[in-house]
């Protein structure tokens, strides 16, 4: 019995330390991050959270004739599986948890970085959170794309997230000094397979930094979620596209139907090695 209770505690020890890396450069980091969380609605409300819809529409010049990009998402928030479906190009994507698949997919990104591109955009006050996150120092700053001065704090992951991300993924935070809610973020993807739609040199481990606005952030059930963004060259002179994310729903259904694949579909075998 000794030895069985002396195993159980060595076993909670290593549970205990692989949660006790240092995830903030400092307090004043961990402190403006909760208070982010807090502005933001709460870190238990949103975790609490069975579902999350929403409906997002991106408007940009670079995208050819159609010049839009319009999806319906609808996440399950405890296992972040999620599915799709694009009505200008009748395209359906999703993800069970493991694999990446589509049906009639006409976008020219690949499905592994498309399914969780808009759910890290609106959620990320609270996926600061996540285990392999790391938050650095910071520093207060006048950025002349926002009215209040704002802290910056960089966002980057010890490993890949989720299929389609990658640890060369960053988020560098501008949260508002006054309201401490999320006025934007630059951001740099690594995902391989991205990097070589966008006909990036080889030699290039990242698309980006790229600024990201949020121009409106909207109350959803207690819960803050931008609903108007705009994405800008880090000068403010070009502007590559407005976002607008709308119909949020939580805890509506989620259709396990959807996680069915049919087929038709076509799973996406990449990985984040570049070709």
């Amino acid at each position: 019995m000794k030895t069985s209770i002396l195993s159980l505690m060595f076993g909670l020890l290593v549970i205990g330390n692989s949660f006790s890396q240092e995830k903030y450069a400092s307090n004043e980091t961990k402190e403006v991050i909760e208070k982010m969380i807090k502005a933001h609605g709460g870190y238990d409300e949103w975790k609490s959270l069975k579902t999350l819809s929403f409906t997002n529409s991106m408007h940009s010049e670079s995208l050819g004739f159609v010049r839009f990009w319009v999806a319906d998402q609808t996440v399950d928030m405890q296992t972040r599986r999620s599915y799709q479906y694009w009505p200008l190009f009748g395209s359906q994507l999703t993800y069970d948890g493991s694999e990446v698949w589509t049906t009639d997919w006409r976008s020219g990104n690949p499905p592994n970085h498309q399914h969780s591109v808009y759910y890290y955009y609106i959620n990320l006050p609270w996926l600061t959170q996540d285990n392999n996150v790391t938050l650095g120092e910071v520093t207060q700053i006048i950025h002349p794309a926002f009215k209040n001065e704002v802290f910056k704090i960089k966002m980057s992951f010890t490993e890949s997230p989720i299929i389609g991300k990658s640890a060369k993924d960053t988020f560098t935070l501008y949260i508002d000094t006054q309201t401490y809610i999320l006025n934007g973020y630059e951001y740099t993807v690594g995902y391989g397979p991205l990097l070589d739609v966008l006909k990036l040199p080889k030699d290039k481990e990242v698309f980006g930094p790229m600024l990201r606005i949020n121009t409106y952030t909207g109350n959803v059930n207690g819960l803050k979620f931008p609903m108007l963004m705009t994405t800008k060259s880090l000068d403010l002179k070009q502007q590559y596209g407005d976002h607008a994310i709308y119909n949020y729903k939580t805890n509506g259904e989620f259709d396990e139907q959807k996680m069915v694949k049919p087929e038709n579909a076509i799973v996406d075998k990449s990985s984040d090695v570049r070709q």
